[in-house]
């Protein structure tokens, strides 16, 4: 691979292959996902179009690229260079854009931060991307501090600040640096193989893992799956209540609206409500959340469904988990739109198998067929071997992305078929050429949205004294898809109890993300195992599923 960074970063073997079948992904040697984004439009006369919305502020296309140009230059003063990763911790805020769009146009590479890290997972992210800069909200300052205070992280030079909720530092302030920058920045000079991100992704062992992508491919998403499957147009309006921190938003709220010179609607903190005001009051036509939220949004706003104008809406996409038959119904019946599910990952950088909204008759049993310049079959988890139609087996899939780890040869080994990638899904190709999702064929749980790794909470979990052995598995939840449960068995000495759950519950919630926290504990006298003493999570899992779903 052709990029902007040491190879010795990125596997020198098992690379997926990669193809760009479409015409419109033939882009020429010299691009810039940033230029493409903001300046091309501005070029072209949108300069006055608004590009975000945020809080009652509109910025035009003209004004985002003054931010950029301004932010980037900035950075240069600050010693980054081409190649350089920039390490961009935000809330959902319009700083966000602007950070990840100057560091590209720079030919850095953003890599992007959930605002829910701990101090743990923090250090490990930009030790292992040897982050130079870190483009940090005030407000989420403290976990990246404490991570440089207790892991040292020497490749990180410079903390640079955005913000003003009174949060004391001495680290140097966005507003100080842009005083005496310009607003010109010349056009840039990328290839269309430099890297753009590196997105990291959770995985079974619990180590994140740095998924890498070109200014090509983030192009491609937009160009392929954002083109054939939404038919955005320029006066689209985006919202979702997806991070920008996860492909998955970065791709609804940046990438697709920019490309098409659309707009924007960014909300700090998304609630269901916050949705749909932003439908009502910003003719949003195109809305992205996962099924958890739209089932929010029908359980405790029936009443503001029913009174809001939400007739902008000509499109309602549904990933990060699978969306329910209920689901689904309840989103046709309420907004007047069919929602179309999306398989995607980090490892690819966004969905790969959809329904087109234009000329597919969208079935709710079915994630969809495979979005134009990808291909995908099922294969035998065993043999590899392509299983007839109708089968459930381990799906494959290549095209204009691909998963590319950064710096994990041990694990770009295990992802990688002659070709072909795996993200890690079992599902089955039917007769009618859709996919139909069948399981994860791993122990990581989705819930509401989030990635989970139960052995990540597993090793958090055994930390604690009283904990003698963990399991963490997926549980059926109607509202969340899974809820994370965990098995404890205790050391001698010590009891079950309300009060000990609770404990168990906030070491987790104090030591890693959040969400990631077990909304369900059960004490057990032991755990089922193999001959060699290896946990089956896999019993585990199918013994919630028989309690909660009788199946």
């Amino acid at each position: 691979m052709q990029g902007n960074v040491p190879t010795e970063y990125l596997p020198d073997e098992s690379e997926p292959d990669i193809f760009y079948a479409l015409p419109e992904l033939h882009y020429p040697e010299s691009l810039n996902a940033a230029y493409e984004m903001v300046d091309r439009h501005v070029d072209h006369g949108l300069g006055d179009k608004p590009a975000i919305i945020f809080e009652g502020e509109t910025i035009t296309y003209q004004e985002l690229q003054t931010r950029v140009n301004k932010v980037a230059n900035a950075l240069l003063k600050l010693g980054v260079e081409p190649g350089d990763r920039v390490y961009v911790r935000f809330p959902n805020r319009p700083e966000y854009v602007v950070s990840c769009l100057a560091t590209q146009k720079l030919g850095a590479i953003t890599v992007p931060s959930m605002k829910l890290l701990r101090a743990k997972e923090i250090s490990y992210v930009i030790d292992n991307a040897e982050v130079k800069l870190a483009i940090v909200y005030d407000e989420l300052l403290d976990e990246v501090d404490k991570a440089r205070a207790e892991h040292g992280l020497e490749s990180l030079s410079d903390i640079v600040v955005v913000g003003s909720t009174g949060v004391e530092h001495d680290h140097h302030t966005l507003d100080e640096l842009l005083e005496d920058v310009d607003a010109d920045l010349p056009e840039p000079d990328t290839h269309r193989d430099d890297l753009v991100m590196i997105a990291y992704t959770s995985g079974t062992t619990g180590r994140p893992k740095g998924t890498v992508h070109t200014h090509r491919q983030m192009m491609a998403i937009c160009d392929g799956y954002a083109n054939y499957c939404l038919d955005v147009q320029v006066d689209d309006v985006f919202t979702s209540n997806a991070p920008i921190a996860f492909t998955f938003g970065y791709g609804l709220l940046v990438a697709f609206p920019l490309r098409f010179g659309a707009t924007t609607v960014i909300i700090e903190n998304p609630t269901p409500k916050k949705l749909l005001d932003a439908v009502q009051d910003h003719d949003v036509s195109v809305l992205g959340s996962i099924p958890t939220a739209y089932n929010q949004m029908f359980s405790e706003h029936a009443d503001l469904i029913e009174s809001y104008d939400l007739d902008s809406l000509r499109c309602c996409v549904s990933a990060g988990e699978p969306l329910p038959p209920k689901t689904f119904e309840q989103v046709r019946d309420h907004f007047g739109v069919e929602p179309m599910d999306g398989i995607g990952s980090t490892e690819m950088l966004h969905i790969f198998i959809s329904h087109r909204i234009k000329d597919d008759e969208i079935d709710p049993t079915a994630t969809g067929k495979p979005v134009p310049g990808y291909e995908c079959k099922v294969v035998d988890p065993d043999t590899y071997e392509e299983l007839p139609r109708g089968e459930p087996g381990l799906l494959l899939v290549r095209g204009p992305t691909g998963v590319t780890y950064w710096n994990r040869p041990e694990k770009q080994n295990e992802v990688v078929i002659d070709g072909w990638s795996h993200p890690g899904d079992m599902y089955i190709h039917r007769e009618d050429d859709r996919f139909e999702y069948v399981s994860r064929s791993d122990d990581l749980i989705i819930t509401g949205g989030h990635n989970v790794p139960g052995p990540e909470v597993e090793d958090v979990l055994l930390e604690r004294d009283e904990v003698f052995q963990a399991a963490v598995v997926g549980s059926p939840d109607e509202e969340r898809g899974q809820i994370v449960k965990a098995f404890i068995i205790l050391n001698d000495g010590f009891e079950p109890s309300d009060e000990l759950t609770r404990e168990l519950q906030d070491f987790v919630k104090e030591s890693i993300a959040p969400y990631k926290y077990p909304r369900e504990v059960e004490y057990v006298d032991d755990l089922p195992t193999t001959e060699t003493g290896k946990i089956q999570r896999r019993k585990l899992r199918e013994r919630e599923k028989e309690r909660k779903l009788g199946v």
